[in-house]
């Protein structure tokens, strides 16, 4: 039964996913362009030809479309790829006839996108990712609200691997840790995720010995690790520090502080993803740091697999549990599209927004003809990128090398 369920959930609990987070991401567009007035023709989640499509009362044609993976809201007037041209708007007057009852109307009701001022439109662009990062706070609030959080009263040392980083920089058993690459530190997960990302890059570590506050500094070394739930080896940073953690508890939030914590692991996981995008620059670290859809749906397809298998569970429990860890993924995954969108490649909405502030400080448009330029070198450079990365999620899903 298990098994059958986990067939069934592969590739909807990765479409899931996906289509929650663009689904997300377009609706702040969408309500930050109906907030300036703006008409929208189309919001689309998938793309190619729709299977399900209406009209609402103000002309936009909802549509959710045969290949689900990813989505567009299309606002009149607005040059999202080097084909679009921007027609003319049509409008209809808002007021009531003779009779009283409300028109419906016959187009599109609103201005074209090209009728908003440059600040707006960067206002329309950045609506995705704030989006994005609106909607994962949410999430981990409400866990931190619901489920509650752990919290150890004391991380400490229960041992160092002989001649590991640690060791040379000097940490004892019986330290208890702080501080960890300035995180403070409530669990000792805490310290793991200050180490994995950071081989080859010194780390600070605050520990107290005794009555004493001492900073120590160690290296990562990249290892390989096998996470034998997942079925995933990954690429790591490790020290070489045996952690314990003394009194752990789970403590329900108020809802001051699961704000609070929403927001500190919303800004901690943008963080994170600005830290592999660096060490990605200067060549710390590679490209399989990456994942792409099929990454998400392998990842999806484990997560699944993990919970269905479950031994002395009962069944709802296992969908239980596979809700709440889906969530949180797509908290995740929800952060890594808006970090990814601001990016200032044009396609993306960071060029766009690039584009609306040189407009807005220089008080001129730029030409059309450079927009499409600049979409057409943005869709080449992102095509490429997306072909590059599946083709590492595929290597690394059929455990191949190069």
């Amino acid at each position: 039964m298990n098994d059958v369920i986990s067939m069934i959930f592969w590739p909807i609990s990765g479409l899931v996913l996906i289509s929650i987070v663009i689904t997300v991401h377009e609706l702040g567009h969408y309500w930050v362009g109906r907030m300036f007035g703006t008409a929208a023709e189309s919001f689309s989640i998938g793309f190619g030809r729709s299977i399900v499509e209406r009209t609402d009362s103000r002309g936009t044609r909802w549509r959710l479309n045969w290949m689900p993976l990813g989505g567009f809201v299309k606002f009149v007037g607005e040059l999202q790829a080097p084909t679009d041209t921007r027609e003319d708007l049509q409008t209809e007057a808002a007021a009531a006839p003779a009779s009283g009852r409300k028109a419906k109307p016959a187009h599109l009701v609103g201005r074209p996108y090209t009728d908003l001022n440059p600040w707006q439109r960067l206002a329309v662009s950045l609506g995705g990712p704030a989006a994005n990062f609106l909607f994962a706070i949410a999430v981990f609030a409400a866990l931190a609200m619901t489920l509650g959080v752990p919290q150890a009263k004391e991380v400490s040392i229960g041992g160092v691997v002989p001649g590991s980083p640690a060791s040379v920089a000097g940490f004892k058993a019986g330290d208890i840790v702080l501080e960890a690459g300035g995180r403070t530190i409530d669990t000792r997960d805490d310290v793991t995720r200050a180490t994995i990302l950071s081989a080859g890059e010194p780390v600070a570590y605050r520990i107290k010995r005794g009555e004493e506050i001492l900073t120590l500094t160690a290296t990562p070394k990249e290892e390989v690790v096998r996470n034998e739930n997942l079925q995933v080896s990954e690429k790591v940073g490790r020290v070489g520090l045996e952690l314990q953690q003394r009194d752990i508890s789970i403590r329900q939030l108020n809802p001051i502080e699961g704000v609070a914590y929403g927001v500190k692991s919303t800004g901690d996981a943008i963080g994170a993803t600005v830290n592999v995008l660096r060490r990605l620059v200067t060549g710390k670290d590679g490209l399989d740091k990456l994942s792409g859809p099929v990454g998400i749906f392998n990842l999806a397809d484990k997560v699944t697999d993990l919970h269905m298998r479950q031994e002395n569970v009962s069944f709802v429990q296992k969908i239980i549990d596979l809700l709440i860890s889906g969530i949180q993924l797509a908290a995740l995954l929800s952060i890594g599209v808006g970090f990814f969108n601001l990016l200032p490649i044009p396609v993306l909405d960071g060029g766009a927004a690039v584009m609306c502030i040189a407009e807005g400080v220089t008080g001129r448009e730029i030409p059309e003809k450079v927009q499409r330029i600049g979409l057409t070198i943005g869709l080449a450079c992102l095509a490429s990128f997306a072909l590059l990365i599946t083709g590492q999620d595929l290597i690394k899903l059929f455990g191949l090398s190069l």
